[in-house]
């Protein structure tokens, strides 16, 4: 995953298609939620656990509740797999929140809505943006595909 700086027509684009989207109204899974979502389309960071050293890239967030968060991309995220997305709302320190896939369904011929459910949350401070270690080994264990790449560094 490279670094994919979003430009003035492409953050105009996705907010339209986020205006689409939400004009549509929920879908068949939002009976299924637990937390109610509110509309929240917001610039965050995201990282894979499992590449280290790869550059955080930008998304656009669609919505957000307690429990997950939906967001625009152009890269396709298979479901169950860890993402660690960092972000500064109305906390006093920047965060850290490691979070699994739920569904990763096209939007358009270029964009993929990802729906994310929070795992984990730990504080950033000095926004230094380092995954914990203890989550790359809670990640390994739990998602086979990324256990099927990563190789452990040795001691």
């Amino acid at each position: 995953m490279s670094h994919i700086g979003l430009s003035r027509e492409e953050m105009q684009y996705l907010s339209t298609l986020i205006a689409r989207l939400d004009a549509r109204g929920p879908g068949g899974g939002a009976d299924r939620r637990v937390m109610p979502r509110i509309d929240f389309s917001h610039a965050l960071w995201l990282n894979l656990p499992t590449e280290p050293g790869q550059p955080w890239v930008h998304i656009l967030s669609r919505n957000l509740s307690t429990g997950g968060l939906a967001f625009l991309t152009r890269q396709i995220f298979y479901v169950n797999q860890h993402l660690v997305i960092s972000h500064e709302l109305n906390e006093k320190e920047p965060l850290l929140v490691l979070s699994r896939v739920c569904f990763c369904r096209p939007v358009d011929m270029r964009v993929f809505e990802v729906g994310l459910a929070f795992v984990a949350v730990e504080k950033d401070p000095g926004r230094q943006r380092k995954v914990p270690p203890h989550w790359l080994h809670q990640v390994v264990r739990t998602d086979w595909l990324a256990r099927q790449k990563y190789v452990e560094p040795a001691r």
